[in-house]
This record gives structure tokens, C-alpha cells and sequence, in this order.
């Protein structure tokens, strides 16, 4: 199944959260946004509420970047439920992911990791692919990706192993032009070569994007304007190619709307004068084979497992120097360390994301320290950036920190609670009416059930008042720790988080009915430890029926 029909929709820019409420009051024009998939698979709160108004407004592509479509390890079903669904509600124009694998072993590393340009690499990937359509029921483009080391056993050139991927599975492609110029600068090829040798007929979509100049390589970061050369070889590849859905994906030191728009523009103004379809072809053997290396080859899993290991030693260590090829005159390893590094940095910056007052408690260098000890401890074993520090309260109550700042891991507790609550799908929202005529005996016997983003975090610190102190400066922090004990109910309202503190007994409730008990067995349990005479239970159950915080009652 080869798709010669991918829409032309014109120029759109990257989906980013620093947009939404420019986009959202101010409905710019634009052909196309589109959005990370990753992003979206797992929440239920604002981000999806955000994107599905988004796409009530434009055409809305899908991106993905954890499919992980080369790893040796089976394709996680999860993830393609999820994508799936997501699909579905959201019916964007296409979906696409990344040729490259980001873990192997059951870990993940978050990265696009480039994959050994070998058959055994093509049909793995091709068997692969036919699996993820066959379950979307829709054909998914594959993006080259950018790199910085090659591999000693590579067998044919990155266009031919791209092209070989997309003949045999029938996917598309998505052609970023921006990291064919980042490789052709860090492995010395001629780029135009590389689009004169990808068939017009599968190519779907161009990316555009900003690198940095290290000297001696390339580095894509997407984090500023389109450099000269990419734009001249967007003019190349709109005269090989013809009107193809372009994107400008601006992902670091992100600009404000007006300026991605006029960056998208300039897009635009070079799309609407190409031919509407290409004048490029590639002809060869429908049966030709990716060329031999004569070289040992060692196999794409035993490739996979001594890049990772030298992925996660990120002060030095495990070698893959015998892998790799020379690259700008620096040896494999050495330019290994770029994947190393931007590992570490990936991990403290979701951690910063979810543990945003720890990191201000500690500063930045401790929080490199804390997050370079927890990633050795708790190796990340999910696709989701945002589960990766779920073992974090009980990670810093072994570490040096807590001598200091010894309510720590109570802190983190809460931290990680708003953000499960901040992701957490909305259940039904109980009728209280439904409950009229229940007889004393009835209530007893009462199951409650709560919405998934409902939970208390109680700690014999303030942790509340520290939370709410999280944007002041270290200095300015003075908040008295002394039998300030609290119980903090974590809920969400609508879109919104909110944190209150509440009575210890009704903590201990919330607790007790989510474990499962009924009504009158946790009252009765809580009237054994304290007294309990005169609690408002009705108060509460009014209070949490009238804010939709119970789904259920049985």
C-alpha cells in the first residue's frame, strides 16, 4: 500500500504551550498546526481540552516521537492503543513518527537514536511498520532524523535505507530538510544527492527547523530561524516534489506568535509558487539490494544494547568506540557524549517540569546532582516524559538533602500528585438526587468512589505553604516548620489543579474510601482512634458531591 495522495495543506507551525492562549483568543491565521503526540496520549486535563479546540479551528497533524519504530524490543501495545484513540478524536490529517529507536531492554532513553543502515535494520523496521498501520488502520509517515555518529556496518546510504523502508512497508515519508543538511555537514554527503534519490510520489510533509554550529558538527535544536542553506534546499525540494505540507518546528528559546508566523510565511511565499507536483524521479530496480559491508557485523540488537549502556554511564564509561565511525576528526566516542549529555539534560528538565519546588529548594546545581542519582537508581521504563519521576519522594529520602531540608519527599509527594491530578481523565459526576430515601442502615453501606485526580498528601511539614511559596526567592523563604502538620486534598476543578488543607479526620476518610471500605466501616475505624462525635460527614459528602469530585456511589 504506497499513498501517493498526502494532502497538500499548505505551511503550519509546531503546536507549543507557550501559543495556547495567543492562539486560543486571538485565532491567527494559519494552514496547519501540529502537535506531539506524546503530549496528549495521557492526559485528560487541559492539554487534550486545549487540542481538541485547537482543532476545531485548523487541520491538525500528529507527531510522534516515541513509537520507537527500530527498537528490538516489541512495539508497546499501550501506545498503540493510546495513539489509536487519540487518532480518532482527533482525526488529524496524518500521522508520523521518527525512523530511529529511543530504547532498548525494556528502558527508555528518550532520544532519536539512529538506527545501523543494514538490511537486517530495513526488514525489522518494515515488519515493524506493516504492524503499526495494520493497527491505526491508516498509513503513518517516517521522518529521517538527525545524527552524529555511523556505524562501521552500514551498508548503504541514509536516502537508500529511508527509500527502502518506505518501498517495502508503504509508508510515507516525512523529509526534514533541516537534518538532511545537519548530516550532510556532520558526514560529509551532498545533500541535494539525497533528495534526488527519495521518489516524489512518497514524500508527505517537509519539516523546517533552526541548528546551532558547534564547530565541528551540527547540532539540530530547533531553536531558531531556518539557516540560508535549508531555505535554498526547500526550493530544491519543492521543484523535485511539488506543494507538500511544509512545518516550522521552532522548540527552544521559542519565540513569540508574530515571529513563528513570519517565519511560516516566508514558508508560504516560497509553497505558493512551486509546481503542484514534482518534477523529480528515481529510477531502480524494484528488486535491488541495499549494497554488502564486508566488515563483521554485529547485530541490530547487540547495536542497540551497547549504545544504551553508553547512553546511561553519562559520566564516561561503557565504550561503543568499536561501533562507530571517525566523525569531523573527533572518534566515535567522543561524539557519543552528545547523546550522553542531552540525556541528562532531557531527565533534569522533565524532573524540573514535575518537582518545580524541589528544584527551587535545592538550585541548580544539587538538582543536577539529585536527577544524575536518580536516573542511575530508577532507569526510566516509559514512552511518557512525564512518569519518569515517579519514584522521586522516596528517592530523596535517601539522599544528602533531607539533613537539611528534611521535608523533602513529603514536598515531592505533593508535587507529584498535581501533576497525576493536573493529567487525570475525568470520570462521570455522581447525581447526589440519586441518593434520596437511603435509609441509615444504606448509608453504612456505602461504596464512594472519587474522580482519578482526588487525593490527600498528608505530611507532618507544611508542604502547602511551601508549594505556594515556590516562586520566591531562596532568601526572601521564611515559612516555620515547627508541629505544622498538614493534609492537603488535591483536586481538580474544571481545567485547574487546587490544593486545601483539610480537617486530618476527613483526610483519613478520603483515604479509607478509596482504598475500597465502605462508609460505616471506615467511620467506624476512625471513631477507634479519635473523636468522632459531631463530624459534619454530611457537610463533606455535600461538599464533595456539589464540586463533581464523586463518580460514584454504591
Amino acid at each position: 500500500m504506497i499513498r501517493q495522495d498526502w494532502p497538500a495543506m499548505g505551511c503550519g507551525a509546531g503546536l507549543r504551550n507557550k501559543h495556547y492562549s495567543f492562539i486560543l483568543s486571538e485565532w491567527p491565521q494559519m494552514d496547519w498546526f501540529e502537535a506531539v503526540t506524546e503530549n496528549f496520549m495521557d492526559t485528560g486535563g487541559r492539554p487534550l481540552a486545549t487540542l481538541e479546540r485547537i482543532r476545531a479551528h485548523y487541520p491538525l497533524a500528529l507527531h510522534g516521537v516515541s513509537l520507537s519504530i527500530g527498537s528490538m524490543d516489541p512495539l508497546d501495545a499501550d501506545y498503540l492503543k493510546k495513539l489509536k484513540s487519540l487518532t480518532k478524536r482527533i482525526d488529524p490529517f496524518v500521522v508520523s513518527d521518527h525512523l530511529c529507536w529511543t530504547g532498548v531492554g525494556g528502558e527508555n532513553l528518550h532520544d532519536l537514536l539512529p538506527l545501523p543502515l543494514t538490511e537486517e535494520a530495513v526488514s525489522h523496521v518494515v515488519r515493524r511498520v506493516d504492524e503499526v498501520q495494520t493497527a491505526l488502520g491508516r498509513p503513518i509517515l517516517l521522518e529521517n532524523i538527525s545524527t552524529y555518529v555511523t556505524y562501521k556496518h552500514s551498508a548503504m546510504p541514509e536516502w537508500e535505507f529511508l527509500r527502502e523502508v518506505a518501498r517495502r512497508s508503504g509508508c510515507g515519508i516525512l523529509l526534514d530538510l533541516n537534518n538532511i543538511y545537519v548530516n550532510s555537514f556532520n558526514h560529509g554527503f551532498d545533500p541535494a544527492l539525497y533528495l534526488e534519490e527519495i521518489p516524489a510520489k512518497w514524500v508527505g510533509q517537509f519539516h523546517l527547523a533552526g541548528h546551532s554550529d558547534k564547530g565541528a558538527f551540527l547540532f539540530d535544536t530547533h531553536g531558531g530561524s531556518v539557516a540560508d542553506k535549508v531555505w535554498q534546499l526547500y526550493r530544491r525540494a519543492l521543484e523535485l516534489y511539488g506543494s507538500v505540507s511544509t512545518l516550522i518546528e521552532w522548540d527552544e528559546a521559542i519565540p513569540n506568535f508574530k515571529r513563528l508566523s513570519a517565519e511560516v510565511k516566508k514558508a508560504k511565499t516560497l509553497y505558493n509558487v512551486a509546481p503542484s507536483s514534482g518534477s523529480g524521479t528515481v529510477e531502480f530496480s524494484e528488486n535491488k539490494l541495499p549494497s554488502k559491508n564486508t566488515l563483521s557485523t554485529p547485530s541490530l540488537l547487540e547495536t542497540q544494547r551497547q549504545m544504551k549502556e553508553r547512553i546511561l554511564v553519562h559520566r564516561g564509561g561503557g565504550r561503543v568506540g568499536g561501533l562507530l565511525n571517525k566523525q569531523g576528526g573527533a572518534n566515535g566516542e567522543e561524539r557519543m557524549a552528545v547523546y550522553a549529555d542531552a540525556y541528562v539534560a532531557r531527565m533534569m528538565e522533565a524532573l524540573g517540569e514535575t518537582y518545580e519546588t524541589v528544584k527551587h529548594l535545592l538550585g541548580q546545581e544539587a538538582f543536577v546532582e539529585l536527577t544524575e542519582s536518580y536516573m542511575e537508581a530508577h532507569p526510566s521504563h516509559s514512552y511518557n516524559l512525564n512518569s519518569v519521576g515517579e519514584h522521586m519522594p522516596e528517592h530523596l529520602a535517601g539522599t544528602r538533602f533531607v539533613e537539611k531540608l528534611p521535608f523533602l519527599p513529603d514536598l515531592a509527594r505533593l508535587e507529584r500528585q498535581i501533576a497525576r491530578s493536573f493529567h487525570a481523565f475525568d470520570g462521570p459526576v455522581f447525581e447526589p438526587g440519586k441518593l434520596a430515601g437511603c435509609s441509615e442502615e444504606d448509608w453504612d453501606r456505602l461504596h464512594i468512589d472519587f474522580q482519578p485526580s482526588v487525593a490527600v498528601v498528608s505530611s507532618r511539614w507544611p508542604v502547602l505553604d511551601i508549594w505556594n511559596e515556590r516562586k520566591t526567592s531562596l532568601k526572601d523563604l521564611k515559612i516555620d516548620l515547627e508541629n505544622r502538620s498538614q493534609d492537603v486534598l488535591v483536586i481538580r476543578r474544571g481545567l485547574d489543579v487546587h490544593c486545601e488543607l483539610v480537617n486530618s479526620l476527613q483526610a483519613e476518610l478520603i483515604r479509607s474510601l478509596q482504598r475500597g471500605e465502605a462508609l460505616g466501616e471506615s467511620c467506624a475505624r476512625l471513631a477507634d482512634t479519635a473523636e468522632t462525635e459531631g463530624l459534619p460527614m454530611g457537610e463533606w459528602f455535600s461538599s464533595w458531591a456539589s464540586r463533581g469530585l464523586i463518580t460514584r456511589v454504591a
